[in-house]
């Protein structure tokens, strides 16, 4: 289906569909934002599960603004935060609304502007431009933890539940550093060396961080600064470096990143409109991942050390990065799904492998192929 005349049409809006896109916490569903409010799709087919527009949330209701709108798993919980032009609550509240009862179970509220948030079932992560605070989910939620940041206006952090953990990631006081606490037990530990064994301090890049991802078991994290040109991954419990990928030379704005649900596989998005997957290598597998073909040559710069992507394509705007902000979710360990923020469009790729052979020696050739695309409004 040739799509371009549809997704790069003269008559685009001139300011984002979407306010917001966030996946759930196993990326089957994510939820849109914008000025009229949010709905929850699944991710692959891409179907409408929820219009609250339709069923009575924002009925009677004159501003509808919703800028954050995140699920707890395929639960009837949604943590919502008002925005937009006409905001549905002010930018310092919490809702986290029950759809099941079609009423707000929790309301919390705040000083400043509640950037991001994150949920569990027994936590609720509020994500605050210098602050970030863990309370318990109840009724009546308490304050467990708060710990201060630099400012992160973006509210870059992430939060992965396992069943022997609770990684919560963000920014440290200082740039370039990763703050990373186990919640599952740090406030529950009375001995403080102990204690302080769950909360590390990962000085991760020179420059200011800009977005960061922990894979499915929790862990790694893997980390961009403002800079975007280096991926890092860290381990979250002995802090050591993992990986370094290189994403390019120029410097790009990474608008996201997630591991693949088995955790081998890191996806990366930027503003350069190009998408690059790249292998995370443990317990000794043979290597993929591209490298400079001067790698071993002394003299040269650390340039030519890089690892890069083992495949990338190009996708989204080349004429205007404004325009590719891009939301990952990844579908199974060879597909994913991209959510464009300004056009509001649904993208569907699939990771091809295909095998070159020839007298010496079999060669393994990577291709990303789009497999179909659909208007968040269809």
């Amino acid at each position: 289906m040739d799509t371009k005349k549809v997704l790069y049409s003269s008559r685009e809006p001139k300011e984002p569909k979407l306010l917001g896109v966030y996946f759930n916490q196993d990326q089957t569903c994510f939820t849109t934002c914008s000025n009229e409010g949010f709905k929850v799709f699944s991710s692959y087919p891409m179907e409408i599960k929820l219009n609250p527009s339709l069923n009575g949330i924002h009925h009677y209701d004159t501003n509808p603004g919703i800028v954050i709108a995140k699920m707890l798993y395929k639960t009837n919980y949604i943590g919502l935060v008002g925005g937009g032009h006409r905001p549905r609550f002010p930018s310092n509240k919490l809702c986290i609304w029950d759809n099941a009862k079609e009423s707000n179970a929790i309301v919390l509220d705040f000083d400043t502007p509640i950037v991001n948030l994150h949920l569990s079932r027994v936590h609720i992560v509020v994500v605050l431009k210098n602050l970030v605070l863990v309370y318990s989910f109840k009724p009546i939620p308490e304050l467990i933890l708060s710990f201060e940041t630099i400012d992160n206006k973006l509210g870059v952090s992430d939060f992965r539940v396992t069943k022997a953990s609770s990684i919560l990631v963000f920014p440290a006081r200082l740039p370039g550093q990763l703050h990373i606490v186990d919640i599952s037990n740090s406030y529950q530990l009375n001995d403080e060396e102990t204690k302080n064994k769950s909360i590390a301090l990962v000085k991760a890049h020179k420059n200011a961080i800009h977005c960061v991802t922990l894979s499915p078991c929790g862990n790694l994290v893997a980390s961009a600064s403002e800079l975007g040109t280096l991926i890092r991954v860290h381990d979250t419990k002995t802090c050591s470096l993992i990986h370094e990928f290189r994403r390019g030379v120029e410097p790009a704005t990474i608008t996201d990143m997630k591991f693949s649900p088995g955790g081998d596989k890191l996806a990366v998005l930027s503003d350069k409109s190009t998408l690059h997957i790249y292998y995370i290598f443990q317990n000794g597998k043979i290597e993929e991942n591209q490298r400079h073909r001067f790698k071993n040559v002394p003299v040269l710069s650390k340039y030519f050390e890089s690892t890069w992507s083992f495949v990338s394509k190009s996708i989204g705007d080349k004429t205007d990065p404004s325009k590719n902000d891009g939301i990952i979710g990844w579908v199974d360990d060879s597909s994913w799904v991209v959510v464009w923020k300004f056009k509001g469009i649904w993208e569907k790729y699939n990771l091809v492998k295909k095998i070159i052979s020839n007298s010496n020696k079999d060669m393994t050739k990577w291709s990303i192929q789009r497999e179909g695309w659909k208007s968040i409004d269809s």
